[in-house]
């Protein structure tokens, strides 16, 4: 015979503490506690057959991806040397 307490699955997971605070300050603002909210999450993707929102990055954040492939590769002098650096400012042929 199967009872209550044996009918729940225990579910730990580790998250950013700051984001976690972050979400247990909006939980306390709307009346819940965190197991709600995971239940009422969980009751959300059965009922839709996956996760109820779409995973993307942002386009900030696609953008930042985009020029960093951009730039990879890109040849970086070492200008840490003063005379190299004044070079580098005197030189009439880069292309800026």
């Amino acid at each position: 015979m199967m009872t209550e307490e044996n009918s729940k699955k225990k579910i730990q997971i580790n998250l950013d503490r700051e984001l976690a605070d972050q979400a247990q300050a909006i939980f306390d603002q709307i009346g819940i506690n965190q197991t709600s909210a995971l239940t009422a999450f969980y009751k959300k993707v059965v009922a839709e057959g996956g996760l109820p929102f779409e995973l993307k990055i942002s386009k900030k954040q696609y953008a930042k991806e985009q020029l960093r492939e951009a730039i990879d590769g890109l040849p970086v002098e070492d200008l840490t040397d003063p005379k190299k650096l004044q070079e580098w400012f005197d030189d009439d042929t880069q292309d800026y």
